[in-house]
Protein backbone atom coordinates (compact mmCIF):
# COMPACT_ATOMS: atom_id res chain seq x y z
CA UNK A 1 0.00 0.00 0.00
CA UNK A 2 1.30 3.44 -0.94
CA UNK A 3 2.05 6.13 1.63
CA UNK A 4 -0.89 8.54 2.10
CA UNK A 5 0.95 11.52 0.57
CA UNK A 6 3.04 9.67 -2.01
CA UNK A 7 3.37 11.68 -5.20
CA UNK A 8 3.14 15.12 -3.59
CA UNK A 9 6.21 17.36 -3.64
CA UNK A 10 6.74 20.06 -1.02
CA UNK A 11 9.38 22.80 -1.12
CA UNK A 12 10.35 23.43 2.49
CA UNK A 13 11.94 26.87 2.92
CA UNK A 14 11.37 26.92 6.68
CA UNK A 15 13.77 27.20 9.61
CA UNK A 16 13.91 26.49 13.36
CA UNK A 17 10.91 24.48 14.71
CA UNK A 18 7.36 25.25 13.55
CA UNK A 19 8.05 25.00 9.82
CA UNK A 20 10.53 22.11 9.86
CA UNK A 21 8.36 20.08 12.25
CA UNK A 22 5.25 20.42 10.11
CA UNK A 23 7.12 19.63 6.90
CA UNK A 24 8.71 16.60 8.55
CA UNK A 25 5.24 15.38 9.54
CA UNK A 26 4.16 15.56 5.89
CA UNK A 27 7.35 13.79 4.86
CA UNK A 28 6.66 11.01 7.37
CA UNK A 29 3.37 10.47 5.57
CA UNK A 30 5.07 10.01 2.23
CA UNK A 31 5.36 13.46 0.66
CA UNK A 32 8.67 14.29 -1.03
CA UNK A 33 10.16 17.13 0.98
CA UNK A 34 12.83 19.24 -0.67
CA UNK A 35 14.44 21.34 2.03
CA UNK A 36 15.72 24.51 0.36
CA UNK A 37 18.55 26.00 2.43
CA UNK A 38 20.60 29.16 2.02
CA UNK A 39 24.39 28.89 1.70
CA UNK A 40 25.68 28.07 5.16
CA UNK A 41 22.68 25.89 5.89
CA UNK A 42 19.49 26.23 7.87
CA UNK A 43 20.18 28.30 10.99
CA UNK A 44 19.27 25.57 13.50
CA UNK A 45 22.07 23.31 12.23
CA UNK A 46 24.53 25.37 14.27
CA UNK A 47 22.60 25.94 17.48
CA UNK A 48 24.35 25.32 20.78
CA UNK A 49 24.14 21.94 22.44
CA UNK A 50 25.01 18.36 21.46
CA UNK A 51 25.78 17.71 17.79
CA UNK A 52 26.10 14.77 15.40
CA UNK A 53 28.38 15.34 12.40
CA UNK A 54 28.27 19.12 13.07
CA UNK A 55 24.46 19.25 13.05
CA UNK A 56 22.76 20.26 16.30
CA UNK A 57 20.23 18.15 18.19
CA UNK A 58 17.76 20.92 17.35
CA UNK A 59 18.11 20.46 13.59
CA UNK A 60 18.13 16.67 13.84
CA UNK A 61 14.85 16.63 15.76
CA UNK A 62 12.76 18.19 12.98
CA UNK A 63 14.28 17.33 9.62
CA UNK A 64 14.13 13.62 8.80
CA UNK A 65 12.71 12.39 5.49
CA UNK A 66 13.91 15.44 3.56
CA UNK A 67 16.27 16.21 0.71
CA UNK A 68 18.62 19.14 1.30
CA UNK A 69 19.22 21.54 -1.59
CA UNK A 70 21.34 24.68 -1.35
CA UNK A 71 19.89 27.60 -3.33
CA UNK A 72 20.94 31.20 -2.84
CA UNK A 73 17.69 33.11 -3.25
CA UNK A 74 19.69 36.34 -3.26
CA UNK A 75 20.94 35.45 -6.75
CA UNK A 76 18.98 35.38 -9.97
CA UNK A 77 20.04 31.84 -10.80
CA UNK A 78 19.06 30.58 -7.34
CA UNK A 79 15.70 32.29 -7.51
CA UNK A 80 15.11 30.95 -11.01
CA UNK A 81 15.90 27.41 -9.89
CA UNK A 82 13.38 27.72 -7.09
CA UNK A 83 10.69 28.98 -9.48
CA UNK A 84 11.39 26.06 -11.78
CA UNK A 85 10.91 23.72 -8.83
CA UNK A 86 7.65 25.51 -8.01
CA UNK A 87 6.39 24.57 -11.48
CA UNK A 88 6.72 20.88 -10.67
CA UNK A 89 5.73 20.99 -6.99
CA UNK A 90 2.48 20.97 -5.03
CA UNK A 91 3.28 23.05 -1.95
CA UNK A 92 5.64 25.87 -0.98
CA UNK A 93 6.10 25.82 2.78
CA UNK A 94 7.74 28.75 4.61
CA UNK A 95 7.96 30.44 8.00
CA UNK A 96 9.83 33.67 7.26
CA UNK A 97 8.73 36.91 8.88
CA UNK A 98 5.86 38.65 7.12
CA UNK A 99 6.91 40.30 3.87
CA UNK A 100 10.17 38.38 3.32
CA UNK A 101 8.82 36.20 0.50
CA UNK A 102 7.36 39.25 -1.26
CA UNK A 103 10.67 41.12 -0.95
CA UNK A 104 12.41 38.14 -2.51
CA UNK A 105 9.97 38.28 -5.40
CA UNK A 106 8.55 34.91 -4.30
CA UNK A 107 5.20 35.89 -2.81
CA UNK A 108 2.07 33.86 -3.45
CA UNK A 109 0.93 35.95 -6.44
CA UNK A 110 4.30 35.36 -8.15
CA UNK A 111 4.26 31.65 -7.37
CA UNK A 112 0.70 31.39 -8.69
CA UNK A 113 1.84 32.89 -12.00
CA UNK A 114 4.38 30.10 -12.29
CA UNK A 115 2.04 27.34 -11.09
CA UNK A 116 -1.68 28.22 -10.77
CA UNK A 117 -2.28 25.07 -8.70
CA UNK A 118 0.43 25.77 -6.14
CA UNK A 119 -0.49 25.72 -2.45
CA UNK A 120 1.56 28.02 -0.25
CA UNK A 121 1.62 27.59 3.52
CA UNK A 122 3.01 30.53 5.49
CA UNK A 123 3.63 30.11 9.22
CA UNK A 124 4.39 33.19 11.30
CA UNK A 125 4.00 34.33 14.86
CA UNK A 126 0.87 36.41 14.38
CA UNK A 127 -0.43 35.60 10.91
CA UNK A 128 -0.50 37.97 7.95
CA UNK A 129 -2.63 40.76 9.42
CA UNK A 130 -3.21 42.69 12.62
CA UNK A 131 -1.27 45.10 14.84
CA UNK A 132 1.47 42.59 15.72
CA UNK A 133 2.46 41.39 12.25
CA UNK A 134 5.79 43.25 12.23
CA UNK A 135 6.84 42.08 15.69
CA UNK A 136 9.52 39.39 15.92
CA UNK A 137 7.88 36.26 17.27
CA UNK A 138 9.11 33.15 18.99
CA UNK A 139 7.47 30.37 20.92
CA UNK A 140 7.68 31.67 24.48
CA UNK A 141 6.55 35.19 23.52
CA UNK A 142 3.48 33.75 21.81
CA UNK A 143 2.72 31.63 24.87
CA UNK A 144 2.95 34.74 27.03
CA UNK A 145 0.51 36.70 24.87
CA UNK A 146 -1.91 33.78 24.59
CA UNK A 147 -2.10 33.43 28.37
CA UNK A 148 -0.60 29.94 28.39
CA UNK A 149 2.16 30.87 30.80
CA UNK A 150 -0.31 32.43 33.22
CA UNK A 151 -1.78 28.94 33.67
CA UNK A 152 1.45 26.96 33.83
CA UNK A 153 3.36 26.14 37.01
CA UNK A 154 2.56 26.06 40.71
CA UNK A 155 0.30 28.65 42.41
CA UNK A 156 2.12 31.79 43.53
CA UNK A 157 5.30 30.99 41.62
CA UNK A 158 7.03 32.67 38.67
CA UNK A 159 5.31 32.08 35.29
CA UNK A 160 6.80 29.17 33.36
CA UNK A 161 6.30 27.67 29.94
CA UNK A 162 5.40 24.05 29.25
CA UNK A 163 8.42 21.78 28.95
CA UNK A 164 8.24 21.77 25.14
CA UNK A 165 7.74 24.52 22.50
CA UNK A 166 3.96 24.17 22.35
CA UNK A 167 3.26 27.12 20.02
CA UNK A 168 5.85 26.00 17.47
CA UNK A 169 4.69 22.38 17.50
CA UNK A 170 1.04 23.37 17.18
CA UNK A 171 1.89 25.74 14.33
CA UNK A 172 3.57 22.92 12.44
CA UNK A 173 0.65 20.57 13.02
CA UNK A 174 -2.02 23.10 12.04
CA UNK A 175 0.03 23.88 8.93
CA UNK A 176 0.31 20.21 8.00
CA UNK A 177 -3.42 19.65 8.58
CA UNK A 178 -4.26 22.69 6.46
CA UNK A 179 -2.02 21.53 3.63
CA UNK A 180 -3.74 18.12 3.61
CA UNK A 181 -7.12 19.86 3.48
CA UNK A 182 -5.97 22.16 0.65
CA UNK A 183 -4.60 19.23 -1.34
CA UNK A 184 -7.91 17.41 -0.92
CA UNK A 185 -9.88 20.42 -2.13
CA UNK A 186 -7.51 20.90 -5.06
CA UNK A 187 -8.34 17.37 -6.18
CA UNK A 188 -11.95 18.55 -6.56
CA UNK A 189 -11.45 22.09 -7.88
CA UNK A 190 -7.97 22.19 -9.41
CA UNK A 191 -7.29 25.37 -7.46
CA UNK A 192 -4.35 26.24 -5.24
CA UNK A 193 -4.52 28.58 -2.27
CA UNK A 194 -2.49 30.49 0.32
CA UNK A 195 -2.66 29.14 3.88
CA UNK A 196 -2.04 31.67 6.66
CA UNK A 197 -0.99 30.10 10.00
CA UNK A 198 -0.33 32.25 13.07
CA UNK A 199 1.27 30.64 16.13
CA UNK A 200 -0.81 32.85 18.42
CA UNK A 201 -4.00 31.60 16.77
CA UNK A 202 -2.81 28.02 17.25
CA UNK A 203 -2.20 28.52 20.95
CA UNK A 204 -5.64 30.05 21.45
CA UNK A 205 -7.24 27.15 19.59
CA UNK A 206 -5.49 24.66 21.87
CA UNK A 207 -6.72 26.50 24.99
CA UNK A 208 -10.41 26.18 24.10
CA UNK A 209 -11.62 24.77 27.41
CA UNK A 210 -9.59 27.14 29.58
CA UNK A 211 -11.13 30.11 27.79
CA UNK A 212 -14.56 28.48 27.89
CA UNK A 213 -14.18 28.22 31.69
CA UNK A 214 -13.42 31.94 31.84
CA UNK A 215 -16.20 32.94 29.41
CA UNK A 216 -18.86 30.95 31.28
CA UNK A 217 -17.78 31.74 34.86
CA UNK A 218 -16.08 35.13 34.65
CA UNK A 219 -13.30 33.63 36.78
CA UNK A 220 -9.76 34.00 35.42
CA UNK A 221 -8.01 30.61 35.74
CA UNK A 222 -4.76 30.59 37.70
CA UNK A 223 -1.79 28.19 37.76
CA UNK A 224 -2.77 24.86 39.26
CA UNK A 225 0.40 22.81 38.92
CA UNK A 226 -0.73 19.42 37.63
CA UNK A 227 -4.31 20.00 38.78
CA UNK A 228 -7.47 20.42 36.71
CA UNK A 229 -9.92 23.30 36.47
CA UNK A 230 -12.96 21.15 37.16
CA UNK A 231 -11.82 17.74 38.43
CA UNK A 232 -10.58 16.43 41.78
CA UNK A 233 -8.72 14.09 42.16
CA UNK A 234 -6.50 14.88 39.20
CA UNK A 235 -2.74 15.44 38.92
CA UNK A 236 0.58 14.34 40.37
CA UNK A 237 0.51 13.00 43.92
CA UNK A 238 3.55 12.41 46.12
CA UNK A 239 4.15 8.87 47.36
CA UNK A 240 6.71 7.37 49.73
CA UNK A 241 9.08 7.37 46.75
CA UNK A 242 8.30 9.35 43.62
CA UNK A 243 5.02 10.64 42.24
CA UNK A 244 2.01 9.01 40.65
CA UNK A 245 -0.44 10.60 38.22
CA UNK A 246 -4.08 10.03 39.15
CA UNK A 247 -7.05 10.88 36.95
CA UNK A 248 -10.81 10.73 37.40
CA UNK A 249 -11.23 7.76 39.75
CA UNK A 250 -13.55 8.73 42.59
CA UNK A 251 -14.80 7.05 44.73
CA UNK A 252 -12.90 3.89 43.69
CA UNK A 253 -9.58 5.57 44.62
CA UNK A 254 -10.72 6.00 48.20
CA UNK A 255 -11.46 2.28 48.49
CA UNK A 256 -8.17 1.22 46.91
CA UNK A 257 -5.98 3.38 49.20
CA UNK A 258 -7.97 2.50 52.33
CA UNK A 259 -9.69 5.86 52.81
CA UNK A 260 -13.35 4.82 52.45
CA UNK A 261 -14.40 7.38 55.12
CA UNK A 262 -13.64 10.18 52.64
CA UNK A 263 -16.52 9.07 50.39
CA UNK A 264 -19.20 10.23 52.84
CA UNK A 265 -17.29 13.19 54.25
CA UNK A 266 -19.35 16.31 53.34
CA UNK A 267 -16.14 18.06 52.25
CA UNK A 268 -15.48 15.44 49.57
CA UNK A 269 -18.84 13.85 48.73
CA UNK A 270 -19.29 15.45 45.30
CA UNK A 271 -17.22 17.27 42.67
CA UNK A 272 -18.18 20.77 43.82
CA UNK A 273 -17.31 19.92 47.41
CA UNK A 274 -13.97 18.46 46.45
CA UNK A 275 -13.24 21.52 44.32
CA UNK A 276 -13.91 23.85 47.26
CA UNK A 277 -11.72 21.73 49.50
CA UNK A 278 -9.12 20.81 46.91
CA UNK A 279 -6.07 21.51 49.07
CA UNK A 280 -7.13 19.48 52.10
CA UNK A 281 -8.43 16.71 49.83
CA UNK A 282 -5.09 16.39 48.01
CA UNK A 283 -3.13 16.53 51.26
CA UNK A 284 -5.26 13.73 52.67
CA UNK A 285 -4.76 11.55 49.60
CA UNK A 286 -1.00 12.05 49.82
CA UNK A 287 -0.99 10.97 53.48
CA UNK A 288 -2.34 7.60 52.41
CA UNK A 289 -0.04 7.36 49.38
CA UNK A 290 2.95 7.97 51.66
CA UNK A 291 2.60 4.37 52.81
CA UNK A 292 4.21 2.94 49.65
CA UNK A 293 6.38 3.89 46.65
CA UNK A 294 4.79 5.08 43.41
CA UNK A 295 5.70 1.84 41.63
CA UNK A 296 3.73 -0.23 44.16
CA UNK A 297 0.68 2.02 43.95
CA UNK A 298 0.77 1.91 40.15
CA UNK A 299 0.76 -1.88 40.17
CA UNK A 300 -2.32 -1.86 42.38
CA UNK A 301 -4.04 0.94 40.47
CA UNK A 302 -3.65 -0.89 37.16
CA UNK A 303 -5.22 -4.02 38.65
CA UNK A 304 -8.12 -1.93 39.95
CA UNK A 305 -8.48 0.00 36.65
CA UNK A 306 -7.67 3.35 38.27
CA UNK A 307 -6.59 6.04 35.80
CA UNK A 308 -2.94 6.44 36.70
CA UNK A 309 0.61 6.61 35.43
CA UNK A 310 4.20 7.33 36.42
CA UNK A 311 6.05 10.64 36.18
CA UNK A 312 8.90 9.52 33.95
CA UNK A 313 12.10 11.39 33.29
CA UNK A 314 13.06 11.30 29.60
CA UNK A 315 15.58 8.49 30.05
CA UNK A 316 12.84 6.31 31.53
CA UNK A 317 10.31 7.36 28.90
CA UNK A 318 12.78 6.35 26.18
CA UNK A 319 12.85 2.83 27.64
CA UNK A 320 9.11 2.56 28.29
CA UNK A 321 7.73 -0.68 26.78
CA UNK A 322 4.57 0.94 25.39
CA UNK A 323 6.51 3.77 23.77
CA UNK A 324 8.91 1.34 22.17
CA UNK A 325 6.17 -1.07 21.12
CA UNK A 326 4.62 1.80 19.14
CA UNK A 327 7.99 2.48 17.49
CA UNK A 328 8.12 6.00 18.86
CA UNK A 329 11.90 5.80 19.31
CA UNK A 330 13.45 5.56 15.84
CA UNK A 331 16.98 4.44 15.10
CA UNK A 332 18.14 5.73 11.73
CA UNK A 333 21.51 5.40 9.98
CA UNK A 334 23.10 8.81 9.49
CA UNK A 335 24.26 9.56 5.92
CA UNK A 336 27.71 10.50 7.24
CA UNK A 337 28.05 7.42 9.44
CA UNK A 338 26.73 6.04 12.67
CA UNK A 339 23.18 5.91 13.96
CA UNK A 340 20.90 8.49 15.54
CA UNK A 341 17.80 8.13 17.66
CA UNK A 342 14.79 10.33 16.98
CA UNK A 343 11.19 10.52 18.14
CA UNK A 344 8.81 8.84 15.72
CA UNK A 345 5.54 9.90 14.10
CA UNK A 346 2.38 9.55 16.18
CA UNK A 347 0.24 8.81 13.09
CA UNK A 348 0.06 5.07 12.58
CA UNK A 349 -1.71 3.80 9.46
CA UNK A 350 -1.32 1.42 6.57
CA UNK A 351 1.12 2.72 3.98
CA UNK A 352 3.46 4.47 6.41
CA UNK A 353 6.61 2.35 6.42
CA UNK A 354 8.83 3.69 9.19
CA UNK A 355 11.62 1.34 8.13
CA UNK A 356 12.08 3.55 5.06
CA UNK A 357 12.48 6.78 7.01
CA UNK A 358 15.69 8.66 6.29
CA UNK A 359 17.85 10.62 8.72
CA UNK A 360 18.04 14.42 8.49
CA UNK A 361 20.22 15.25 5.47
CA UNK A 362 23.56 16.96 5.73
CA UNK A 363 23.78 20.42 4.23
CA UNK A 364 23.23 20.38 0.48
CA UNK A 365 23.25 16.58 0.32
CA UNK A 366 20.78 16.42 -2.56
CA UNK A 367 21.52 19.62 -4.49
CA UNK A 368 22.93 17.98 -7.61
CA UNK A 369 20.45 15.10 -7.43
CA UNK A 370 17.46 17.46 -7.43
CA UNK A 371 18.82 19.89 -10.01
CA UNK A 372 19.75 17.11 -12.41
CA UNK A 373 16.96 14.66 -11.66
CA UNK A 374 13.99 17.02 -11.42
CA UNK A 375 15.03 20.13 -13.35
CA UNK A 376 17.32 18.32 -15.81
CA UNK A 377 20.10 20.83 -15.25
CA UNK A 378 23.37 20.18 -17.02
CA UNK A 379 26.73 20.30 -15.26
CA UNK A 380 27.33 23.64 -16.97
CA UNK A 381 24.12 25.09 -15.53
CA UNK A 382 24.89 23.76 -12.05
CA UNK A 383 28.40 25.17 -12.13
CA UNK A 384 27.07 28.56 -13.23
CA UNK A 385 24.53 28.57 -10.39
CA UNK A 386 27.22 27.68 -7.84
CA UNK A 387 29.59 30.28 -9.27
CA UNK A 388 27.00 33.02 -8.78
CA UNK A 389 26.35 31.69 -5.27
CA UNK A 390 30.08 31.90 -4.46
CA UNK A 391 30.29 35.46 -5.75
CA UNK A 392 27.28 36.47 -3.68
CA UNK A 393 28.76 34.76 -0.61
CA UNK A 394 32.02 36.67 -1.02
CA UNK A 395 30.08 39.93 -1.29
CA UNK A 396 28.11 39.11 1.86
CA UNK A 397 31.26 38.26 3.80
CA UNK A 398 32.83 41.52 2.73
CA UNK A 399 29.86 43.39 4.20
CA UNK A 400 29.89 41.52 7.49
CA UNK A 401 32.22 43.39 9.80
CA UNK A 402 32.57 40.64 12.44
CA UNK A 403 33.40 37.10 11.42
CA UNK A 404 32.14 36.00 14.84
CA UNK A 405 28.66 36.60 13.50
CA UNK A 406 26.93 33.19 13.35
CA UNK A 407 25.92 33.55 9.73
CA UNK A 408 29.39 34.67 8.71
CA UNK A 409 30.92 31.65 10.43
CA UNK A 410 28.55 29.34 8.57
CA UNK A 411 29.34 30.99 5.24
CA UNK A 412 33.08 30.77 5.83
CA UNK A 413 32.78 27.11 6.76
CA UNK A 414 30.79 26.32 3.62
CA UNK A 415 33.21 28.28 1.44
CA UNK A 416 36.18 26.38 2.87
CA UNK A 417 34.46 23.04 2.27
CA UNK A 418 33.64 23.96 -1.31
CA UNK A 419 37.20 25.08 -2.00
CA UNK A 420 38.58 21.86 -0.50
CA UNK A 421 36.50 19.80 -2.94
CA UNK A 422 37.63 21.76 -6.00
Amino acid sequence: MDSPLKGYRILDLSRAIAGPYGAMTLGDMGAEIIKVEAPGGELSRNFAGPKVHDDSFYYLAFNRNKKSVILDLGTESGKQALLELVKVSDVVWENFRNGVMDRLGLGYEKLKEVNPKIIMCSISGFGSSGPYIDYPAFDIAVQGIAGTMSLTGEPGRKPVKPGFPAADILGGLFGALSVCAALTQRERTGEGRHIDIGLLDCMLSAMAYEFSYYFTSGIVPQPMGSGHLALVPYGAYKCKEGYVIIGVAWPRLAKVIGAEWMIDDPRFKDTDSRMKNREVFNQTIEKYLAAAPAADWLELFHVEDIMSGPVNTLDKAAEDPQINHRNMILKLPHPQGGEIRLIGNAAKMDGIDESKYTAPPFEGQHTDEVLKGILKYTDTQINALKKEEDEHTDALLARLKKTSDDYAVRLLKRKAEREAKQ
